[in-house]
């Protein structure tokens, strides 16, 4: 048998900073992450406060590693269909700072834009706003989308379920009514902070 020498414990927040290089981010303003947790807040959904656990640390630099992966097959799959996929673009709007994973365009102009995810869950259906995790997903997709001024999103799932089938990567190809763009973002920019508490749209 074989002797075990060591074993490493290796830093997976390092790994995903040397295979996708953290932007700088600007805590002065507002991002529209911060605007869905204080509206998850007020409708009596799960809020992030204070620092996150190591836990979740992991999670987001899987999170960041599952994004630099997958940034060629989006490539290659926008291309079959004679788009261009333009990865990590940030938008400001209305003072509030949205960064996307990505935006899809062609000879036309923009198209949809494109958020990658990884779950520990079996695949589902990201409209399901039942979910807590999808109905943040659909939020922020939206406010994406808005920014853009697109309609369309490509939302890319990689899975790594708890038990079978297995890790799944699947595409989900979402539209919005143009309407309920601008009621989310109209929600979502009422409550910057100098705005106060939300109000209706």
């Amino acid at each position: 048998m074989p002797d075990l020498l060591e074993t490493i414990t290796l830093d997976l927040n390092l790994a995903a900073d040397l295979v996708d290089p953290p932007q700088d981010r600007d805590h002065s303003v507002e991002h529209v992450s911060d605007l869905i947790n204080k509206l998850a807040g007020i409708v009596g959904r799960r809020t992030y406060e204070g620092e996150p656990t190591e836990e979740a640390w992991r999670m987001m630099a899987m999170g960041r590693i599952s994004e630099a992966v997958l940034r060629p097959i989006i490539t290659h799959q926008a291309e079959k269909e004679g788009l261009t996929f333009i990865p990590q673009q940030v938008m400001v709007c209305d003072d509030v700072v949205g960064s996307l994973d990505g935006l899809l365009v062609s000879p036309a102009g923009r198209e949809a834009i494109v958020e990658i995810k990884s779950r520990y869950a079996s695949p589902g259906d990201p409209t399901n706003n039942a979910n807590d995790t999808h109905w943040r997903y659909m939020l922020q997709t939206m406010s994406y989308a808005y920014m853009a001024r697109v309609n369309k999103a490509w939302l890319v799932g990689l899975y790594f379920p708890r038990g079978a089938p297995g890790v799944e990567l699947k595409l989900h190809r979402i539209e919005f009514s143009v309407p309920e763009l601008i009621e989310n973002w109209q929600l979502l920019r009422n409550l910057r902070r100098n705005n106060g508490n939300a109000r209706g749209p």
